[in-house]
């Protein structure tokens, strides 16, 4: 009876002692993550951003040199004037407009691609092919007009025989595409995914293309960084493409996982998505996001064919750093 009370008092202080320890471990540890810099990302409701919703949900914790933060958008607008006043770091955005806005004049540079492919062209169920658009002067919408899905819809009717100007183009945010088709204002729309395939899972109208059928692997959203970003941060720009990276392999691996995780980022349900991720198989791809020379001045070419650029601009090959994504081909 002698001993006993002095071993339970010495279990309790050993306990406590524990307690006290793994409480300080928590609290270096929150203290960690709040003495990280914070670097703000820009992303719209898109399948095309789905890498950045696997870093933030899956990778967040092994970023060591910064604390991601995401800042959706709901306009292009939006997006445009965050990143001019320096609100953000860099964003995803179309491939298009991250170009035209550096030819205006943006200190900035696309430095990943998002994704290829990756869109759909959907029709009113009125219409049995893209060459009846021809006869009748239908109203078609894009997201932008400085987007990849304005591109894809230029050369899908180009294909069909269908001249651009037997048509009408107008700039519509996704999200209202769907209800205007079926109320009949618009006669189909070209969208990144899982939109289109929403559309047909609700049972309105079909899907006429998609993207690995008019321009295979043709650069879809890209990662715009500031100039700032770059020169400024370089570490944590590198960190941050090296976990973009792996988050496009780790889409690929798992489909359905990462569309389930993805769902508050594509806007969809992970049973649509999954359909986009693997039927077929490179109707989307996170694989080889190099912005090389070669793909964006396929853009540009495609984007003076249809009078969005008057010209090429001298100094294209400006527009990109492509050195932090190719530091980054080792993941796996």
């Amino acid at each position: 009876m002698t001993t006993r009370f002095p071993i339970i008092a010495l279990i309790t202080l050993l306990a406590a002692a524990l307690l006290l320890t793994a409480c300080d471990n928590n609290k270096s540890k929150e203290v960690a993550v709040q003495n990280k810099l914070e670097v703000k990302i820009g992303r719209l409701i898109c399948g095309g951003h789905l890498s950045l919703a696997v870093v933030e949900n899956l990778y967040q914790d092994d970023l060591s040199s910064f604390r991601l933060k995401t800042i959706q958008n709901h306009d292009w607008k939006d997006v445009i004037n965050d990143m001019k006043s320096g609100k953000l770091a860099g964003t995803f955005v179309l491939s298009p407009l991250a170009m035209n806005m550096i030819r205006e004049g943006l200190p900035a540079k696309i430095i990943m691609m998002a994704d290829r492919n990756g869109n759909g062209f959907v029709l009113s169920k009125k219409y049995k092919s893209i060459a009846e658009l021809k006869a009748h002067k239908a109203v078609l919408a894009v997201p932008h007009i400085y987007s990849q899905h304005h591109v894809l819809l230029y050369l899908a009717l180009k294909q069909h025989g269908v001249a651009y100007d037997d048509v009408t183009v107008v700039g519509m945010p996704p999200r209202d595409m769907i209800t205007s088709l079926k109320r009949g204002e618009i006669d189909g729309f070209m969208v990144g995914e899982p939109e289109g395939n929403k559309s047909i899972s609700l049972g309105i109208g079909w899907m006429a293309s998609i993207s690995p059928k008019i321009w295979k692997d043709h650069m879809d959203h890209v990662f715009l960084a500031s100039n700032a970003f770059i020169e400024q941060q370089p570490e944590q720009v590198q960190e941050l493409i090296h976990a973009l990276k792996k988050g496009g392999m780790y889409i690929e691996n798992n489909p359905h996982e990462a569309a389930v995780m993805g769902e508050d980022y594509t806007g969809s349900s992970a049973a649509v998505f999954e359909k986009v991720l693997t039927d077929p198989p490179d109707w989307i791809d996170y694989r080889d996001m190099v912005p090389s020379d070669e793909r964006v001045r396929a853009m540009a070419d495609v984007m003076i064919e249809m009078g969005l650029w008057k010209d090429m601009p001298d100094n294209l090959s400006d527009y990109t750093d492509q050195s932090f994504i190719l530091n980054a081909s080792g993941v796996r």
